[in-house]
């Protein structure tokens, strides 16, 4: 047993976990909400979402405030993650990675653990600098979580790509046989982001996570999905340039779903000036898109092998 993990035992000794009351996915292949919000404190968990497989939580996209308490209550397993997919660096995508890594310490995972993010730019690191900054020297953030970047430093090693992938083409950069991730650029003001689709158990999901989502190639990689995740920042009538040229109006999102023939869509990282648009924006997005939409809600699964009906609109409890 390594001294991370002895340390650990010896604290479980001590203090009996608590049982949580799961709301698992199930056997089949599902898209799981842990976080619907954005950086608001609105109630909502920040953004974050898992794709399980067979019942495990196989890749984790987005890992925003709140969302590793929800990965733990929903039965989410650090040791069965295949893979995490940064968006990009906004604290509300990316501030609980270090708790899903300590948390680690405390499973039984030794396979490295493969972590893809953007490029630097527009005053953001890059995905291998913001991790040195954050774990990776003495100087940085929780420089006791450093072994994660060094061979026999932790219980397991983290692997970071950072991804400077081409603008307008789609790249495949995960396949392991079982689940395969795609990305490709998307716009989010100045802000470095990629935009994603994983393939599991026979199924298809993007996730645009922040975009304004004008990008040509978000057609291709959306083509035919199970399912698309975009998030509904702002409101299809909004006044505010910096926001507009952050996020996506109701309508580019309906338009997107419509021309890639996408079965269901998901509207996530609701924001307060979003939530209070909702009716009119559900209206809008009807004009458009004439699949099933949902309104994303903390713990939200949604199965995807199942049946849909195309005229119903599922909205936040």
């Amino acid at each position: 047993m390594t001294p991370w993990r002895a340390a650990a035992a010896s604290l479980l000794l001590l203090f009996a976990p608590a049982v949580w009351a799961t709301e698992h996915c199930g056997g089949a292949t599902a898209w799981q909400v842990l976080g619907s919000g954005g950086p608001e404190l609105n109630g909502r968990a920040q953004s974050g979402h898992v794709l399980w497989l067979d019942g495990k939580a196989r890749a984790l996209f987005d890992a925003g405030a709140g969302t590793a308490v929800a990965f733990g209550k929903e039965g989410g397993r650090i040791e069965d993650l295949h893979v995490i997919a940064l968006s990009h660096l906004h604290s509300d995508h990316s501030a609980d990675l270090p708790a899903y890594l300590k948390a680690g310490v405390f499973g039984e995972r030794e396979a490295p653990l493969p972590i893809f993010g953007p490029p630097a730019g527009g005053g953001f690191p890059s995905l291998d600098d913001w991790l040195a900054a954050l774990i990776g020297a003495e100087r940085s953030a929780y420089p006791y979580l450093g072994g994660f970047l060094h061979p026999d430093g932790a219980p397991f090693r983290i692997v970071p790509t950072t991804l400077s992938l081409r603008r307008g083409e789609i790249t495949k950069v995960f396949d392991d046989g079982t689940t395969r991730l795609l990305a490709t650029p998307v716009r989010h003001g100045p802000v470095p982001a990629l935009a994603w689709q994983v393939e599991a158990g026979g199924h298809a999901v993007v996730y645009l996570g922040d975009t304004d989502a004008r990008e040509p190639a978000l057609t291709g990689l959306a083509k035919d999905a199970d399912l698309l995740v975009a998030n509904l920042a702002i409101p299809e009538d909004s006044d505010d340039e910096v926001a507009n040229a952050l996020h996506a109006p109701p309508s580019r999102i309906a338009r997107l779903a419509a021309q890639a023939g996408v079965r269901r869509l998901l509207l996530s990282h609701l924001m307060r000036r979003s939530e209070q648009d909702l009716p009119h924006a559900l209206r809008v997005i009807a004009g458009i898109y004439a699949g099933p939409v949902d309104v994303a809600y903390d713990g939200q699964c949604l199965r995807l092998d199942a049946r849909l009906n195309a005229s119903d609109t599922r909205h936040t409890p």
